[in-house]
């Protein structure tokens, strides 16, 4: 507002960390990104790693209304690629892209799926036992505790855990 005008009004979204910004609300100075990121720019990072980074890439930009909103993400998941994780990226990727799995594609995405793919490439050092259905019994000479319920806090008494029978008087009793 302005004097008492209203000069324009937004929207505000129900979701967090997301736009409402109108495209012809953009200011003029960031219409032209030339010298700025641009959608070629990312692609082309893309393709440095695999198929599967360029089609989340490309997902994210196109589902911003201003595609200059998806740069951020954009960078984040390919600064997921540095050192030796190119393939760990491109695998996380295929899972966020794949027709089974479908989930929107943003850094966190991402992110927790390469934690995943990670995960599940790692060897693992024994192998789990078989399950079975059957009930296994007790070694022997030992008892079957396993419908055992306990007594009471009586049971732990000295008269009790002794054997010898109660005096009545617990102050008593520990005297003796």
């Amino acid at each position: 507002m302005a004097g008492g005008e209203v000069i324009a009004s937004h929207t505000v979204s129900g979701k967090r960390h997301s736009f409402v910004t109108a495209p012809d609300h953009v200011p003029a100075q960031h219409l032209q990104s030339s010298d700025l990121w641009s959608r070629a720019y990312f692609v082309r990072q893309a393709h440095k790693i695999g198929p599967h980074t360029v089609a989340a890439i490309s997902e994210v930009l196109d589902r911003q209304r201003i595609e200059a909103q998806g740069y951020r993400s954009c960078q984040n998941i390919l600064a997921l690629a540095r050192g030796d994780n190119k393939q760990l990226l491109e695998r996380a990727c295929g899972q966020l892209v794949s027709k089974t799995a479908r989930r929107a594609i943003s850094y966190t995405a991402a992110k927790l799926a390469a934690l995943r793919a990670q995960a599940a490439s790692r060897p693992t050092t024994t192998a789990a036992p078989p399950a079975t259905t059957a009930r296994l019994e007790p070694p022997a000479g030992r008892r079957d505790t396993t419908g055992a319920h306990l007594a009471g806090p009586e049971q732990f008494s000295l008269a009790a855990l002794t054997g010898r029978p109660s005096a009545g008087i617990a102050g008593q009793e520990e005297l003796q």
